[in-house]
């Protein structure tokens, strides 16, 4: 969906991934590390992490077998990397409570997919909930749901 609605918007779009498991195509390959000046010529940084996220985020243990295969190391870094530097970041469902548990949110206001433990995890993390679909704090944009209506609200406003 991020994907669709970049493009919607006429915008140039590579994708990289930080776990070799994922079955989507990619253009920058993560999941053996971040360099120091990868998103140098991008504009927006998008992180997509799925239900993993919510995991990481919780402490909470996966179901079932399934475990998880995210260089979490390399997402950390550019996630770290993405909003210290200002670049326009977006930070859909569940992440937006991972970055807080980083501290990476302090201060600002977001949203998150609205559970009672995201919404716990933003507000004991210095981070005020806002109970909106889009919430655009600085360089840090934060989505409780991901459609490409959305989506293509967040890129277009920054």
């Amino acid at each position: 969906m991020a994907v669709q609605a970049l493009r919607q918007l006429s915008m140039e779009v590579s994708t990289g991934l930080v776990s070799k498991t994922a079955n989507i195509n990619f253009d920058i390959d993560l999941s053996r590390g971040v360099g120091e000046d990868l998103l140098t010529n991008y504009d927006l940084a998008v992180f997509i992490a799925g239900y993993w996220a919510y995991y990481a985020a919780t402490g909470k243990d996966m179901p079932g077998k399934v475990k998880s295969v995210v260089n979490r190391e390399a997402f950390e870094k550019l996630l770290t990397q993405s909003i210290s530097n200002g670049k326009i970041t977006v930070l859909p469902l569940a992440v937006p409570a991972y970055a807080a548990r980083l501290g990476l949110l302090k201060g600002r206001k977001a949203t998150v997919y609205p559970t009672t433990d995201l919404i716990t995890i933003l507000k004991n993390n210095g981070v005020e909930y806002i109970n909106n679909d889009l919430v655009i704090d600085g360089n840090v944009v934060t989505l409780k749901r991901t459609t490409v209506e959305s989506l293509t609200k967040a890129f277009s406003k920054p």
